[in-house]
């Protein structure tokens, strides 16, 4: 496996002075970036098709009457055997299969708010190939291996500016003209990360609007706020949204690809909170989709 950090180490101490290059490293994460497999290669994930599902268990579906459509499917026993590093601790054993609602005639796409209209599922290997019942979309199917890579936060992430010392609001002039946004260095990185379609698992998420661990904090307000109107409580206050907004991290990213496009060439996310994954929890996962 290549020196990853090593090679990104070295672009930064040629585009950055020695302080911003110590301090941007600091930032980077591993990630395992998911690119279209060949016959030689090891398959860790696959994109569409139809799921493996073990005998008994019921197909997801929004409000317990649309079915929501089968994304695709993570192997983490896969992945874990190959010795990637995606930067987030994951089980080694089973599949993870992703959902979502796509019912643009009724109930419209998943929305990050509604636990309802998208769901991961925790399996186990095996399971016998079953068709979505009426309602789902099937996707084209594609399989996936992996490589490693580096990624760091986007010029939008408040984490970049705050590492570096600088207040992008107090400032803004002095924060778009600062080297690490220069399109020498960006144009580096992005060349040392590789080519779109851009799937991932961990690291930092390749962001079409903006961080998404933002709209996943903001959904999640939305969500206890339409739980507290019936409860009677407050809404959750600006700092704990920001405070959410610092737990949650990348699990899962499907970029548009083939034929599949989702909205105007946007990504799907999955993200998790930090604590949840450390201790193997996989039940409290936030589902976000950007697009031009």
């Amino acid at each position: 496996m290549p020196d990853i950090f090593g090679d990104v180490t070295k672009l930064a101490n040629q585009h950055l002075d020695a302080a911003t290059a110590e301090a941007w490293l600091r930032l980077v994460r591993p990630a395992a970036a998911l690119v279209e497999a060949t016959p030689d290669d090891d398959a860790v994930a696959r994109l569409g098709g139809q799921p493996r599902l073990p005998a008994g268990t019921p197909w997801p579906r929004w409000d317990a009457i649309t079915p929501l459509s089968y994304v695709g499917e993570l192997d983490l026993a896969a992945l874990a055997a190959a010795g990637y590093d995606p930067g987030v601790p994951l089980p080694s054993d089973g599949r993870l299969a992703f959902f979502v609602l796509d019912d643009s005639d009724g109930q419209g796409f998943a929305d990050g708010s509604d636990l309802d209209s998208y769901r991961v599922l925790h399996l186990p290997d095996g399971g016998t190939t079953t068709p979505p019942p009426v309602g789902a979309h099937t996707y084209a199917e594609q399989t996936l291996s992996a490589r490693q890579v580096v990624t760091a936060p986007d010029a939008f992430d408040r984490a970049l500016p705050a590492a570096l010392g600088i207040d992008a609001d107090a400032d803004y002039r002095a924060w778009l003209d600062h080297p690490v946004r220069a399109p020498e260095f960006f144009d580096a990185f992005e060349a040392s990360r590789g080519t779109l379609p851009r799937h991932q698992v961990g690291g930092w998420a390749s962001a079409v609007q903006g961080p998404v661990e933002v709209e996943a904090a903001h959904a999640e307000a939305r969500r206890r706020s339409l739980s507290n109107e019936s409860s009677g409580s407050s809404d959750l206050r600006t700092g704990e949204v920001a405070d959410m907004t610092d737990r949650w991290v990348l699990l899962f990213q499907v970029d548009s690809y083939d034929s599949v496009m989702w909205g105007d060439v946007g990504t799907l996310y999955w993200l998790a909170r930090a604590e949840d994954l450390s201790r193997g929890d996989l039940s409290n996962i936030r589902f976000v989709m950007q697009c031009c």
